[in-house]
């Protein structure tokens, strides 16, 4: 599993808005928040996501993107994403590559449901925050992760 001061590790996945993201389209010109969520339209990930969503405006302030990720398929992203109207991407992790190069499957990979957790990564690749929930029904609010970011900022 990564750290804190590791290089992210890259990814290239299809979202629901029908694009492919992948971290080093963005190197050099976003911070990415990355978001792992268990699952699409549940309590607390709709709070979390929501939460988000509302903080928009906020995280574009310091150049950063939020990334959605989950083991959902295409189908669920899309309508949790147009319920909610969020404005960022909900990523499809369908081989779960991409979460377990970041360490984030449940039980360590027992169940194909990733943890919830966040990494901020900045302009460079690195990983610059990390917060792996112990319990699923936690989460990470956006002043926490805006505090994050005006570290990353200075």
């Amino acid at each position: 599993m990564p750290n804190v001061g590791d290089t992210a590790p890259d990814f290239s996945l299809l979202a629901n808005d029908g694009n492919t993201y992948s971290l080093s389209q963005y190197k050099s010109k976003n911070n990415i928040v990355l978001v792992f969520y268990p699952g699409d339209d549940t309590p607390t990930c709709t709070k979390q996501l929501c939460d988000y969503r509302d903080g928009w405006e906020r995280f574009q302030q310091f150049d950063s993107l939020v990334l959605g990720v989950s083991t959902n398929n295409m189908e669920a992203h899309k309508k949790f994403a147009d319920k909610y109207n969020f404005p960022f991407p909900l990523l499809e992790d369908k081989d779960l590559s991409m979460c377990k190069s970041y360490g984030v499957m449940m039980l360590g990979g027992l169940l194909k449901i990733t943890n919830r957790a966040v990494f901020i990564i900045d302009k460079k690749g690195v990983i610059r925050y990390k917060h792996v929930e112990l319990v699923p029904i936690t989460r990470r609010k956006k002043e926490e992760l805006f505090d994050a970011l005006k570290v990353i900022a200075k």
